[in-house]
């Protein structure tokens, strides 16, 4: 008899479970994991602020003052041609997807249609929690809504 076996039968005899060696791990390392979790990653927490009472477009598309005033990140009006606003609410929180694809905490201050593409993704006006505004498309960004994320 292999000694594998007989340790088995030895158990057997005496009343005792056997539990295979990779069980045993598997559960000292989930207490482990339990009692001290300084070794998990953390996620920073987002200090997200309130919503801003100005500084953003809303029912209409930005012009180029709205810009120069800091109430707009982009405006696509031409002489000729005029965008209207994308219905969604502003402002909003968000997130916007970098190019490395990390999420970045955003808040929405303005939303239009394409004005070249009008069946195509709608552009969206942000800033970042810094101030930074960005220019993104619709694809781009995960709409949180106007409850302060938790």
């Amino acid at each position: 008899m292999r000694p594998f076996f007989a340790i088995q039968a030895a158990q057997k005899a005496l009343g005792l479970q056997t539990v295979g060696y990779a069980a045993k791990l598997g559960r000292m390392i989930g207490k482990w994991f339990k009692r001290d979790k300084r070794h998990l990653p953390s996620h920073p927490r987002i200090s997200w602020p309130e919503l801003p009472q100005d500084g953003f477009i809303v029912g209409r598309s930005a012009r180029v003052g709205d810009v120069d005033r800091g109430e707009a990140v982009f405006s696509q009006r031409t002489d000729d041609s005029s965008a209207e606003a994308y219905p969604i609410a502003i402002p909003q929180y968000a997130f916007w997807k970098d190019e490395g694809r990390s999420a970045v905490p955003v808040i929405v201050v303005q939303a239009e249609r394409h004005i070249a593409e009008a069946d195509g993704e709608p552009i969206i006006g942000l800033r970042t929690l810094d101030g930074e505004g960005i220019v993104a498309s619709l694809g781009e960004v995960e709409l949180l809504g106007t409850d302060l994320p938790i």
